[in-house]
């Protein structure tokens, strides 16, 4: 018997589930006629809608199509930032930065309120959506509202969309954003380009100096030994000691020549001729050794390797720094020039009239409206007719009304409560 009761169970419900949902196709069937009306009803009224907001001009139409105008443009790195901020490392210089990119501080530009005030004014909106009694808070939402920015990192693109009922309207503000923002960088120094140019001025003036420097010692060491090079004083030395030394030989032989002729010792001529074999020999000596001599001097020959490196260092810097003097004045004019010329960024496209709306999609909006009604229709046929059945059964009807008395009494109980409450607290009041 409990084997059979268990196997008759899931029957049971399989029926009950059943005839409730053929109780509700009933029900449903007897308004079948109601919600039908509905229904269509819904639906010509959303499709007549549709289309007069189609037919009558943007500025009066309900519903009016909206386009979208787009711009897109490269944003990098500033194209003469490189080089600068290599050469201004490369000799110890600290380089200005931001610290975000370019791209990132062009979108904040873009939501600045200075920038959409511009904007607001360049396009005479505040006529265009009768926003003359608005504050500035929903002048910029307004803008702020049918502009879109997209900044793709991985491409360096910025993609600038104004969306209007009119695609002339939306072109020609999407393109006044782009030009806005173009003034912008140029007015305000774009990324960092003009304490760039500061910190390269400040370079190139160092960079003089250092070769104005040099160039100093490099003068001083040729009035201070009369050459222009090591090599000039090593062959002008060695060409006077090759003099001397010549002299100082045939000096030599004039004596002993002398010497053998003469057995005289204080003969006038024979000391003449070795006072000058000694004066010669005391120049080589001098020549030799150094010496320094109104305004020119010799150094000594064992000093010459050293003059020499002390001069080609001075010369191999000079080099240098003309070099890098050089390379900081073109990379000065090009960054000066693109500051004047280059806002920081390329245009890839101008937005053109969209030919296309974006928005509203009808066709999705009937359909929604038509299912809604339908949900609606069957919601209220479905209440309808319970409050039918509800009003026919004197038994819910009485179920009804006693709890409707229930809770009236327990509301009126509550409120004397209140009431017994108050004049108790009043009556103490009086007696203090």
């Amino acid at each position: 018997m409990d084997e059979g009761t268990s196997n008759n169970e899931p029957k049971t419900a399989e029926r009950t589930l059943l005839e409730g949902v053929l109780h509700y196709l009933t029900i449903l069937l007897r308004y079948r006629v109601f919600i039908v009306a509905v229904t269509l009803l819904a639906a010509i009224g959303v499709v007549a809608f549709s289309i007069v907001s189609l037919r009558l001009p943007p500025e009066d139409s309900p519903l009016p199509n909206r386009y979208r105008a787009s711009a897109i443009l490269l944003i990098g790195e500033d194209p003469t930032g490189g080089g600068m901020e290599t050469i201004l490392e490369s000799l110890g210089m600290s380089v200005p930065r931001t610290g975000a990119s370019p791209g990132r501080l062009a979108m904040q530009i873009l939501r600045s309120r200075s920038f959409i005030d511009d904007i607001i004014e360049a396009h005479n909106m505040l006529e265009y959506y009768n926003m003359e009694g608005a504050n500035r808070s929903r002048r910029r939402n307004v803008v702020l509202a049918n502009s879109t920015y997209d900044y793709n990192s991985n491409t360096g693109t910025l993609t600038i969309g104004y969306e209007d009922i009119r695609p002339e309207y939306a072109q020609e503000v999407a393109n006044g954003i782009v030009q806005q923002l173009e003034r912008y960088f140029r007015e305000r120094g774009g990324l960092t380009r003009g304490r760039t140019l500061e910190a390269l001025e400040e370079t190139l003036a160092e960079v003089e100096q250092e070769v104005a420097d040099i160039e100093a010692q490099i003068r001083q060491f040729q009035q201070e030994y009369g050459v222009l090079s090591v090599e000039e004083l090593a062959n002008s030395q060695s060409g006077m000691l090759r003099s001397l030394e010549a002299e100082l030989m045939q000096l030599e032989r004039s004596i002993r020549t002398y010497t053998e002729r003469t057995r005289i010792e204080n003969d006038p001529e024979l000391i003449r001729m070795r006072s000058e074999r000694n004066t010669v020999a005391q120049l080589i000596e001098q020549v030799e050794q150094g010496y320094a001599g109104g305004t020119r001097t010799m150094p000594a020959r064992s000093e010459l390797p050293d003059l020499s490196l002390r001069l080609g260092r001075l010369r191999s810097d000079l080099a240098l720094q003309q070099r890098i003097r050089t390379s900081l004045q073109e990379q000065y004019e090009i960054a000066r020039l693109s500051a004047e010329t280059n806002p920081g960024f390329t245009v890839l496209e101008w937005a053109e009239v969209p030919d296309e709306k974006i928005s509203p999609y009808r066709g999705q909006i009937s359909m929604r409206v038509t299912l809604a009604a339908f949900g609606a229709a069957v919601a209220l046929a479905l209440a309808h007719y319970g409050l039918t059945v509800l009003l026919a059964d004197p038994k819910l009807m009485a179920i009804v009304r006693k709890n409707l008395a229930s809770r009236r009494k327990r509301q009126n109980s509550t409120e004397a409560g209140g009431g017994a409450g108050r004049e108790a607290k009043n009556d103490v009041s009086t007696r203090q």
